[in-house]
């Protein structure tokens, strides 16, 4: 009698090697994002420093070359960031328990947050080295910064309720910098 064996993979362990596949790859991506935006930080030699206040203290001239282009494609990137891969995946409920894709999406979560932290920390900067920007931008810029701190680790541990906070923020500055004549075109690529 001959016993015929089967050296394929059991059926129950696919969908499990897959997701691992999936999750290490994701790692990679999050790692080496954290890598690059350490590696790309911005030039902060020729800016002023930040009171440990609540008030930012604003130049009475420009410090920096393109303050203002600078900042829009920062905060182009941190609205486009914070809207497709945090608030659509918020609102379409990913992030609750059970949820189908849950981890994926908690995962590029975890991804956004950390570029949307470095992208205000540059938002930041550049703001500090225009007056015109500091004066019309400088509050919510701080209270965005302070809201986007430790926003991975809020998501990961179900503490939502910050991210209409930061929607609202995001708003705001949006709709500021189009009074100052400077349209936002939101980009999360």
């Amino acid at each position: 009698m001959l016993v015929k064996t089967d050296t394929t993979l059991d059926e129950r362990t696919l969908p499990k090697e897959h997701v691992m596949r999936r999750m290490v790859a994701a790692l990679a991506v999050v790692v080496l994002a954290t890598f690059g935006l350490v590696a790309c930080g911005s030039d902060d030699s020729d800016t002023q420093t930040t009171s440990s206040s609540a008030s930012m203290t604003c130049p009475t001239e420009n410090t920096k070359a393109f303050p203002k282009t600078r900042f829009v494609a920062d905060v182009g990137l941190i609205a486009g960031s914070f809207h497709h891969w945090i608030w659509k995946p918020y609102k379409a409920g990913k992030f609750q328990k059970g949820a189908d894709g849950r981890t994926w999406a908690m995962i590029k979560a975890g991804g956004a947050s950390l570029l949307i932290a470095k992208l205000t920390k540059n938002a930041t900067s550049n703001v500090q080295a225009s007056p015109a920007l500091c004066k019309a931008i400088g509050t919510p810029l701080q209270k965005l910064s302070a809201a986007v701190s430790g926003l991975g680790s809020k998501i990961r541990h179900g503490d939502l309720a910050s991210l209409t906070t930061i929607s609202g923020l995001v708003t705001t500055i949006t709709s500021a910098m189009g009074k100052q004549g400077l349209a936002v075109t939101e980009s999360h690529q």
